[in-house]
């Protein structure tokens, strides 16, 4: 009786996991597949992808929603997740770095709580400011150290951080005073859908931030005045769709038959790899890492965390880290003109300064976090 009740529990819930992922398309496998072997070719013997640590964690979120094998990505015998430990000192700059380390050893099927010598999950406790809400002030940083924390582990003044620091058109702005823009709304969403923090109000008004960033391509942009859409922010808004249980190639976010979707796939190249500019766009359209680490996880139809963290929160800190250095804070920028705010490699209008920060350390995940 016991198994036969096991066995009609199973197909029970065979028969509601199609409807409960009613919002996510058809993989695409093939394309997957085919940026996968570009980026095999970015990975250095080490096994770190495109000598970064963000795009080798990007690899192992791709790798994982794709159903592909993380130690069948090798290079001399080394693995991305080789890579994560032998650079662990700099992953560990910050919360983010932290929450994005912790979701790609989780990914890989590995305890957070005991890697390379680390109790990654007692780190990321310890970058935690319980006055404030957050694990670091810049948004970016701090959805990505949420996204690292096992299920119900997000203390509810944190996910209260980042509810309330909703704009008033609905999105989230990278850092004041740059205004919302879709990549670090994005990111957030997914926070707070990881944090069942996704209220029905903050929801609604997201996504209808989110609609007044579609281009005629069917893409998105990076924020408002941008002239055309860019895969990063393709692949970051087709994740918070999925996240919100929205259909991101169904009729409400379609445009002229073009979507988000149909979109981030005409940046893919003939040799699979993905590139900021679309093939044929201009002479020095080529792929790059960035580009194409980010489109993978959304291609799945999968979105972040790929594996949702297990284990427990620390309460505490040990006593040898009760005064922690504090989580280093971006050198303020001048202010920048109205045309200088997006991010790195993220729509099109000049970007001043915050483009080459993010450049060198961000991607959407998704870019790479600020120290």
């Amino acid at each position: 009786m016991k198994r036969l009740l096991i066995a009609l529990a199973a197909a029970a819930s065979a028969a509601i996991g199609p409807a409960l992922s009613a919002s996510a398309f058809t993989p695409q496998t093939s394309a997957a597949t085919l940026a996968i072997s570009w980026l095999h070719g970015q990975q250095a013997a080490d096994g770190t992808v495109a000598a970064s640590a963000s795009r080798t964690e990007d690899t192992v979120f791709g790798l994982v929603a794709n159903g592909q094998s993380v130690d069948g990505f090798s290079t001399a015998g080394k693995t991305p997740i080789d890579s994560l430990r032998s650079h662990i000192a700099d992953e560990e700059k910050t919360a983010g770095n932290i929450g994005g380390l912790i979701m790609a050893v989780s990914a890989a099927g590995l305890d957070p709580s005991n890697f390379a010598g680390h109790n990654l999950l007692q780190d990321l406790a310890c970058g935690y400011n319980a006055s404030t809400g957050a694990y670091n002030d810049q948004l970016f940083n701090d959805a990505l150290a949420v996204l690292g924390l096992p299920g119900g582990a997000a203390p509810t003044k944190a996910v209260a951080f980042l509810a309330d620091s909703q704009q008033s058109d609905g999105g989230w702005e990278f850092s004041p005073p740059y205004g919302s823009d879709t990549n670090t709304t994005a990111i957030v969403v997914l926070a707070l859908a990881s944090a069942s923090g996704l209220t029905a109000v903050v929801k609604d008004r997201a996504l209808t931030y989110l609609k007044t960033q579609q281009k005629a391509s069917g893409g998105f942009e990076y924020a408002a005045g941008s002239p055309d859409s860019d895969p990063n922010s393709d692949a970051a808004v087709i994740q918070a769709l999925l996240a919100m249980g929205e259909d991101p190639a169904g009729a409400a976010w379609t445009v002229a038959g073009k979507s988000a979707l149909s979109d981030l796939l005409t940046f893919q190249f003939d040799n699979g790899g993905f590139g900021f500019s679309r093939p044929g766009s201009a002479a020095t359209a080529a792929p790059d890492a960035l580009s194409t680490t980010q489109a993978l996880t959304a291609l799945a139809s999968k979105y972040l965390p790929v594996k949702q963290t297990a284990g427990v929160m620390p309460s505490t800190c040990p006593a040898a880290s009760a005064t922690p250095t504090p989580t280093p804070t971006p050198v303020p920028t001048p202010a920048p003109t109205p045309s200088a705010r997006q991010l790195a490699r993220t729509g099109s209008p000049p970007v001043g300064a915050l483009v080459g920060l993010v450049l060198m350390g961000l991607g959407w995940r998704l870019r790479r976090r600020v120290a």
